[in-house]
């Protein structure tokens, strides 16, 4: 016998099929009696266990690290070694599979914005260069103004390079209150999780397979494409930037849009602000 656990079992097998005394048995197994009456004082894990399940359950390509994460948004005090105990004990694991990898996230599509910088929505779209070399483009709008806030082209972007370009953005317009996006490896990697907590940024992901939860980035990369990028043959990833931005510019300041009542973004957007504005002077509520 040498764990505790087994001096224990003997002991008690002692004292119920001979009879003697705890004491006694104590000296015979050579264990002292504060540890055998002691009674544990720590928590059950059994309510944190089921939480964990029920994250795996519903973020199905999420992992111990990345659901540890989304406990402390939660405001659970855990340790990241517990939570993997925890999720192996639970017979958890992320499977893996051929192809192109998909992480599920928050399913919750919010409403209508009703102003600037309440949603932006966020989405990649591929082209290639005129030698063949492939390109993608990041692109950003705000879901009220319709503006696109940003078109990021490069031959590969990861999260890094999305965390980079969100706070390059949002030193420049401000911080939205929420981020709408499809559930591609880049937003869902740990680096956009700790991004979005240490900002305190709500973000959101579609449905699978649901584009038109985020119709409005659809929408703006129907327009991209067909306006932009199926007119132009780009030479070189600097000819593709210089292109993308004077289209981004027409876009937003000269292309009268029906959904705006024949206005372009950037006259809502002013209007909006101008608004905004007059609220504040009068004290009306905004």
């Amino acid at each position: 016998m040498v764990t505790l656990q087994a001096k224990k079992t003997c002991l008690e097998m002692i004292c119920k099929e001979h009879g003697i005394s705890q004491r006694r048995a104590c000296r015979l197994v050579g264990i002292h009696r504060s540890i055998v009456r002691y009674k544990s004082r720590k928590e059950t894990d059994a309510k944190l266990m089921e939480r964990i399940q029920q994250i795996a359950y519903e973020k199905k390509r999420f992992g111990y690290r990345r659901i540890h994460t989304l406990l402390k948004r939660e405001g659970v005090r855990v340790n990241h070694k517990r939570v993997f105990r925890l999720y192996k004990l639970s017979g958890l694991k992320v499977l893996r599979r051929g192809g192109r990898k998909r992480a599920l996230g928050i399913r919750a599509i919010s409403l209508t914005p009703s102003g600037i910088n309440e949603r932006w929505s966020l989405d990649f779209v591929h082209d290639a260069l005129y030698d063949g070399r492939r390109i993608r483009l990041m692109t950003v709008v705000d879901d009220y103004t319709r503006e696109c806030l940003k078109i990021v082209v490069d031959t590969s972007l990861s999260g890094l390079r999305v965390k980079r370009e969100l706070d390059q953005l949002i030193e420049e317009r401000g911080k939205p209150r929420t981020i709408l996006s499809d559930n591609g490896t880049e937003f869902t990697s740990n680096a956009i999780l700790q991004w979005s907590e240490e900002r305190q940024v709500n973000w959101q992901y579609i449905q699978p397979g649901k584009p038109y939860q985020n119709g409005k980035i659809e929408s703006f990369n129907g327009k991209l494409r067909d306006e932009c990028l199926n007119e132009h043959l780009f030479l070189s990833l600097k000819d593709a930037e210089r292109i993308i931005e004077d289209w981004r510019f027409e876009y937003n300041c000269q292309r009268p849009h029906s959904a705006l009542d024949g206005r372009t973004p950037h006259e809502v957007a002013n209007e909006f602000i101008c608004l905004t504005e007059e609220k504040i002077l009068t004290g009306t509520s905004i």
